[in-house]
């Protein structure tokens, strides 16, 4: 079985594991074009980050609707074809039928909102503050926030943003120095290695996490 939401959670703020390191400062000639594309990436977060707020905060909605409208709202703001891909070692995929590939394809979005909006639960509609902001490989952008969660604790989440058609995305979040990404794909490739890849699918099919 596949961890629960609020176990992977918990793993990933007891995470070790450094945030990945940022890339060097872009050359002279690209730093205009670098700064426009940071404060991008900023911009989108805050706007992520407050929308998903109020969306999961809303009393006026049911549990239920509140759920499936951040799953249309994910849908918008994260690259989960680009996540699906790199979540699912590329020896496990290749095993797929065509017939397999199609029902992953189609169960991962569900799957994956699930677990992020019960994770999120936990920090969104909390204080915030973006505390910084860098460039990291493949032209992607790191923006880092920190979440006041009470007694005096803060909660570090770096977003992993990419312009995808002159379009902003989440390709990673890293909480507490954890990849939600890197602890995913390890926990795919254990099950499959286990279990085979229709076991895995059904799972993502059934709702496990």
């Amino acid at each position: 079985m596949f961890m629960s939401r609020v176990r992977i959670f918990a793993a990933l703020i007891a995470a070790s594991a450094a945030v990945p390191a940022l890339a060097q400062e872009p050359e002279p000639q690209a730093a205009e074009e670098a700064m426009s594309a940071e404060e991008s990436a900023v911009a989108f977060s805050k706007s992520l980050i407050d929308e998903a707020s109020a969306t999961l905060t809303d009393e006026s909605l049911s549990e239920e609707d509140r759920l499936q409208k951040f799953r249309g709202f994910l849908a918008e703001k994260m690259d989960l074809d680009f996540i699906s891909r790199i979540v699912l070692a590329k020896r496990y995929r290749e095993a797929m039928t065509a017939e397999q590939q199609a029902r992953y394809d189609a169960a991962f979005p569900a799957y994956m909102s699930r677990i992020y909006a019960d994770q999120f639960n936990k920090i969104f509609g909390k204080p915030y503050e973006v505390t910084g902001s860098s460039p990291a490989s493949r032209g992607d952008i790191f923006v880092a926030t920190d979440f006041d969660i009470g007694d005096r604790k803060t909660l570090d989440v770096v977003w992993r943003i990419r312009n995808k058609s002159g379009a902003d995305k989440i390709v990673d979040i890293i909480v507490q120095g954890g990849s939600v990404i890197t602890v995913k794909r390890e926990e795919f490739s254990s099950f499959a290695e286990a279990n085979g890849v229709e076991a895995l699918i059904g799972q993502l099919e059934g709702g496990a996490s």
